[in-house]
């Protein structure tokens, strides 16, 4: 029964990773199942043993992504070191870094869900919402302890800004994309970290 249950873990897993990536090169609605499929050696009852349909599938990758951001993003950037506005410029540079590795193709996943699905599919569109609004209240809770430490202005709506912030990345990310040019997301970043220097209390 154990190996069972370890044998349907990893074939779970398996079409979960396919999905993964073919999502991210080609989008969700032209990923056809077949190709999930083919892309992780499944058969078709096997994949409806563990998903009821590709939207659930769907949601199950939105999930992944959700779990990345919260452990990747988390142990390598958003640590609650000393110092809340060097975590957001680390942030910057890990999304760079992240880009410059794939050499600018395939963008964010999320904000390419986001962009193909959110006017179209309304279960999608909210589960992207909670992905964004998680990753505005992580940077909206540094930017609070930076104020709390004396480095960053008082005034700082730290909700605002960390919208701004989230609209920065996604959009550099977008034209990095368009353009296969990291000097273009570079040159994006930089100006956040000019704007966020300019409230910074010296």
């Amino acid at each position: 029964m154990e190996t069972q249950a370890v044998k349907g873990a990893n074939t779970k897993e398996q079409i979960l990773q396919a999905a993964c990536r073919l999502i991210h090169r080609q989008g969700f609605n032209s990923t056809s199942l077949d190709a999930i499929l083919r892309e992780s050696g499944v058969g078709k009852g096997n994949f409806y043993y563990h998903f009821k349909s590709k939207d659930e599938l769907g949601h199950a990758v939105l999930d992944r992504l959700a779990l990345w951001t919260q452990e990747q993003v988390g142990r390598e950037v958003f640590r609650g070191d000393e110092d809340p506005i060097a975590e957001i410029f680390g942030l910057f540079d890990f999304i760079v870094d992240m880009q410059r590795e794939t050499g600018c193709v395939g963008g964010c996943p999320l904000g390419n869900l986001a962009l193909e699905l959110s006017d179209i599919h309304d279960g999608f569109r909210r589960r992207i919402e909670e992905i964004l609004t998680m990753w505005q209240n992580q940077i909206s809770e540094t930017l609070t302890r930076a104020q709390a430490k004396g480095q960053l202005a008082r005034n700082v709506h730290s909700q605002r800004v960390a919208e701004f912030i989230i609209a920065g990345i996604e959009g550099g990310i977008l034209l990095a994309k368009a353009r296969k040019d990291i000097s273009v997301l570079e040159g994006c970043l930089d100006e956040l970290k000019k704007y966020l220097r300019m409230h910074i209390v010296s």
